[in-house]
């Protein structure tokens, strides 16, 4: 996940759906005990699953299925602090190393992703309708330039 006010809202859903043992989550507003703890069983598998911000990518999975970058268009997936690097890209490597599906998740995708998947590089996968069903939001395209105009 790009960011980690956004761990809780997706830890929910994956502990209602798989159950809280088979989850580890790292992050770095937890403490180092706790950073430890749960390195300590992803390295053991007694995680199953890994949700966190930008640094999970370097988690010790031993047998890992697939990788999903949650909102991947999020510039917070480049690392600003020595080692520099872009979790994303880290991502795609251990992805095609170990032959793995990433998936990159968005509602408004990267324009790199979403001209690769124009030009068939990757994989294009749409979803038709919301999670719960839930109605699509009201969408006006708006010339500013008129609306501007009007105002003057």
């Amino acid at each position: 996940m790009p960011e980690i006010s956004l761990t809780p809202q997706m830890l929910d859903r994956f502990i209602g759906r798989f159950g809280k043992e088979k989850i580890a989550v790292l992050h770095s507003r937890l403490s180092l005990g706790e950073r430890h703890d749960e390195w300590e069983r992803i390295k053991e598998n007694k995680a199953q699953i890994v949700i966190g911000a930008r640094s999970a990518i370097f988690a010790p999975c031993n047998n890992l299925g697939i990788i999903i970058i949650d909102e991947e268009h999020d510039s917070s997936y480049k690392s600003e602090s020595s080692p520099r690097y872009d979790a994303r890209e880290v991502a795609r490597e251990i992805a095609t190393e170990k032959n793995i599906p990433l998936v990159l998740g968005s509602a408004t995708p990267d324009i790199e992703t979403f001209y690769k998947a124009e030009q068939k590089k990757i994989t294009k996968l749409t979803l038709s309708k919301r999670a719960n069903n839930s109605n699509l939001p009201e969408v006006e395209i708006v010339d500013l330039k008129h609306e501007l105009a009007i105002r003057k």
